[in-house]
């Protein structure tokens, strides 16, 4: 009795497993494909837009609120630009007259501080400019910044990862022996970067800028806000409040006015 009872325990269970078994790989199949089956951007194609979007636009101006929470501050900015690299920023006062002038050419700049008479030059590096906006940016990310684009890192290689559920792509950066340089989080359009995370050579977290309220202008989606964070606190933020692009730019606009007050080197 005991042996017929056993014989038809397994023969049921064996029903069971029949039944059940292609529904769960039916299941199993049918969750991998929502994961899976999202179509997904080459890396070649972004790359080739932020190869494109280097070299635009030619020339821009712009003005704006600067905000740097390290220092409890916060006041106007105006700025210019063109290719490649070069930069004119002033910080206003209460009546519009200038009260620090930065200029930017060829890797190498000064800040002019009308206060205490003095111009401070160096090489446009993460350490010195520190100094001023008290976050490691180095010139030529504020350049890119302040001309409504992320900055780009040197790199060897590019992968991309799907951020799931906020219909994000990530595009990561890598230097040689595959060490994280830079991420960047695009939107489904793969045209309008929200993100951005750069690291330094060991991989740590440098700072992270943040895009927001884009506007386009002459066919280019330009961020009209931007913040900066250190250890997920804001550094530094600046909103903007016109921006024009392909403007002239005077002859004289990334030349300082003899100075005759102190001159402190920062690179000495």
């Amino acid at each position: 009795m005991k042996k017929s009872s056993a014989r038809i325990l397994n023969s049921s269970a064996s029903i069971v497993v029949t039944l059940l078994l292609p529904l769960c790989l039916f299941a199993c199949a049918s969750t991998r494909k929502a994961v899976s089956d999202r179509p997904g951007p080459d890396a070649s194609r972004l790359l080739a837009f932020l190869k494109e979007r280097r070299t635009e636009p030619a020339s821009f101006r712009g003005v704006g609120k600067l905000t740097i929470s390290a220092k409890g501050q916060s006041m106007r900015v105006a700025w210019i630009g063109s290719q490649p690299g070069n930069l004119r920023v002033e910080t206003l006062g209460p009546w519009g007259q200038p009260t620090l002038t930065f200029l930017l050419r060829k890797a190498t700049f000064c800040v002019y501080v009308f206060e205490n008479n003095r111009c401070y030059k160096g090489k446009g590096t993460a350490r010195n400019l520190s100094r001023f906006l008290s976050v490691p940016v180095r010139a030529e990310d504020l350049f890119f910044l302040l001309s409504g684009r992320p900055p780009v890192y040197p790199f060897n290689d590019a992968k991309i990862h799907i951020a799931e559920g906020n219909g994000q792509w990530c595009l990561c950066l890598y230097k040689r022996w595959n060490r994280l340089i830079e991420k960047m989080w695009f939107k489904d359009d793969r045209k309008t970067i929200e993100r951005v995370e750069l690291f330094d050579g060991s991989g740590n977290l440098k700072y992270e800028i943040k895009f927001n309220q884009f506007k386009k202008v002459e066919g280019m989606l330009i961020p009209h806000e931007m913040i900066i964070s250190e250890a997920q606190s804001p550094v530094l933020s600046l909103n903007v409040e016109r921006f024009w692009t392909n403007v002239a730019i005077p002859a004289k606009a990334y030349t300082l006015e003899p100075c005759d007050g102190e001159i402190v080197p920062l690179d000495s």
